[in-house]
């Protein structure tokens, strides 16, 4: 008999547990079909290593895990035009094309950024003492493409010493010569059309082959300055603000990773890219070889607003346009924010509050 309740009992006890666990698990399929994600259309570079913060949200899934549905569409020709009208939310690409048309009157924002860095500075090996520091630079004639990075610090960088770069100037003290690639401008100094000139990091080997010298890197002119930036469309950033915080998180929680977990992410962007790991590593981790490209979520109004005042100046964009009518940091901030609480104390996003103040808020 005592045998018989103890099965009995038994078997009660394990229909308990079922229902119980059958009770948690149509509770959960019931939550989780009310929790909707928010759709959010990027478009976003096929060379992973220009977006690498980005790019781990995407392989961990915390764009998913945040609460997105994210949807990449691979960059192309066209892409300032593409989004600008709305074909999608926001884009991963170059910042002159960004403030170029938002200062044109574009409804787009500049709501984050990709790459900071990445350029080195060359000349011939028999000029480099005589242009070792900027101040020297007068008279001579530079090489770069017309409406790049490389154009915007240089001048910026260089006014900032009193330096004449006016083209209608009759004391000219700089002469900017356009041209149109990185190859080209390599040719350009080689052959004395140049004098100096400026070219990404991953021409570093090639300077070195053929006997050019490098300088410096860029960064040396002008600490940390932007390249990339995340632009959005505007209207998809006042509708769809939430899925913007959204997307923060995700990189915010990524670009940690990024910085705590080198040897995983170098593992994980020589999958995604196919280059050598020696290639990845010198990309993302060594400011020597990379000219000092960084990688960081955040806006940086206080560089980005050099790059426009220098678009200005030179009268590449109109003048009534304010920067603070095109950058938008609230998005990225919120997302801080609750990254902040959430994980209090935690050193890195701890720095990244205090970065974004300086770049940002503290003006």
């Amino acid at each position: 008999m005592k045998n018989k309740n103890g099965s009995a009992n038994k078997k009660a006890g394990i229909l308990a547990v079922l229902m119980v666990g059958l009770v948690g698990f149509s509770c959960t399929k019931q939550t989780s079909s009310v929790v909707k994600k928010e759709p959010l259309n990027i478009l976003y570079s096929s060379n992973v290593i220009t977006v690498p913060v980005a790019a781990i949200a995407k392989e961990k899934h915390y764009f998913e895990e945040e609460g997105l549905d994210p949807n990449f569409t691979i960059l192309a020709s066209g892409a300032i035009e593409a989004l600008s009208i709305g074909k999608a939310d926001i884009m991963l690409t170059g910042i002159i094309p960004s403030l170029s048309f938002a200062a044109q009157g574009s409804d787009i924002k500049i709501v984050g950024g990709t790459i900071s860095g990445g350029n080195f500075v060359f000349t011939k090996p028999e000029n480099a003492a005589k242009y070792a520091r900027l101040a020297d630079w007068k008279g001579a004639r530079l090489g770069t493409v017309r409406l790049s990075t490389s154009e915007m610090v240089s001048r910026y960088a260089l006014g900032q010493l009193g330096l004449n770069m006016d083209a209608k100037s009759s004391k000219q003290d700089i002469t900017f010569v356009e041209i149109d690639n990185y190859a080209n401008i390599i040719e350009g100094v080689r052959k004395g059309q140049v004098d100096i000139g400026f070219v990404s990091y991953e021409y570093r080997e090639a300077l070195q082959d053929l006997g050019l010298a490098i300088l410096f890197p860029m960064t040396d002119m002008y600490n940390n300055y932007v390249c990339c930036r995340e632009t959005a469309y505007g209207p998809s950033l006042r509708d769809k603000r939430s899925a913007f915080v959204k997307f923060f998180k995700a990189q915010i929680r990524a670009y940690k990773d990024y910085l705590e977990n080198e040897d995983e992410i170098v593992s994980l962007f020589v999958k995604l890219s196919s280059q050598e790991t020696d290639f990845v590593r010198n990309a993302l981790y060594s400011p020597e070889k990379s000219a000092g490209r960084t990688y960081h979520p955040d806006p940086d109004l206080r560089r980005t607003s050099a790059v426009y005042s220098t678009l200005q100046q030179y009268n590449y964009v109109p003048l009534e346009t304010k920067i603070t009518d095109i950058v938008d940091y609230s998005p990225y901030k919120d997302a801080l924010d609750e990254i902040v609480k959430q994980y209090p104390g935690d050193p890195v996003y701890t720095q990244m509050l205090a970065d974004f103040t300086a770049n940002n808020i503290s003006l």
